[in-house]
């Protein structure tokens, strides 16, 4: 995967176009860990790329849905448990928008969300309107922060890594163990 990572990276504002049209399709990747490193390496042009991501992101994503709406039953079963599937069905059914909207929150792959919208028939618009307000959320901010504040964070994140990497690593394991708890209690 760091092979991968690293190649999109290289290529810039093209690896990102790539990228962002994967993620809701098979890219299991967080996308911040291929913009992120492109947008530091030109600062003045981070938001203007951070536009372009969230564009060719849509596009994945009206890809990625009609592929679930086709396709979505054979492909998520055979990377998500029929448990899981059923939990997404109800949490389609009970707010789809929310659902969709949530992705932008949880450590869950994006292109689960928008293959099993596909396969759980959700609305075409109300599925594009969350998604792209879910992708303006999530990568729009990292552009504007890299832009107006780039090289001042990338000397910070220098100093600070260990720290930071410690913070996210805490995190992940008191996540790790709330949910642990929580399904042992189901």
């Amino acid at each position: 995967m760091d092979k991968i990572i690293n190649l999109l990276i290289n290529y810039g504002l093209m690896g990102i176009i790539i990228a962002a049209l994967s993620e809701a399709i098979f890219l299991p990747i967080p996308m911040e860990l291929i913009s992120v490193p492109v947008y530091l390496s030109n600062p003045t042009k981070a938001f203007l790329y951070s536009i372009i991501l969230i564009f060719f992101s849509f596009l994945g994503s009206i890809a990625g849905y009609y592929l679930g709406k086709f396709l979505g039953k054979p492909i998520t079963e055979r990377f998500i448990s029929e448990k899981y599937l059923n939990k997404l069905k109800h949490l389609y059914d009970k707010n789809s928008f929310g659902t969709i909207f949530t992705s932008l929150f949880t450590p869950i792959p994006y292109e689960v969300y928008v293959l099993s919208a596909g396969m759980f028939n959700i609305g075409f618009k109300r599925f594009i309107f969350a998604a792209i307000i879910s992708r303006i959320l999530r990568h729009l901010p990292q552009g504007i922060i890299i832009f107006l504040y780039g090289d001042t964070l990338l000397s910070h994140l220098q100093n600070y890594t260990l720290a930071i990497s410690l913070f996210i690593f805490t995190i992940i394991i008191l996540k790790y163990l709330l949910n642990r708890k929580k399904s042992d209690k189901n």
